[in-house]
């Protein structure tokens, strides 16, 4: 154990003593995508249900930022809610 902490140790130092070549500061400028509008497609939430062992999944409104969803599993229907921009999954 004592040897695996002098070895991070060590290892920690090499990596702080790194010169810095300055290339960071020559890169161009990259367009950063913006995580805030990521959202899922209807389609993709509609067979996220479907994993989970639910068929035929019918699509009830894929119009606001929750999605609805009939599905089916031995013979009983559920109504299925999916955000989204997290994909959290439940169901009513």
């Amino acid at each position: 154990m004592k040897t695996l902490a002098a070895l991070a140790v060590t290892a920690s130092l090499f990596a702080l003593a790194v010169p810095d070549t300055g290339a960071e500061a020559n890169t161009t400028k990259l367009r950063v995508k913006n995580h805030d509008n990521y959202k899922i497609s209807c389609n993709t939430a509609r067979h996220m249900v479907r994993e989970q062992g639910y068929n035929p999944v019918r699509v009830k409104s894929c119009t606001s930022t929750v999605f609805s969803f009939y599905a089916q599993r031995n013979g009983r229907t559920y109504v299925f809610y999916v955000h989204s921009r997290t994909g959290f999954v439940w169901r009513a």
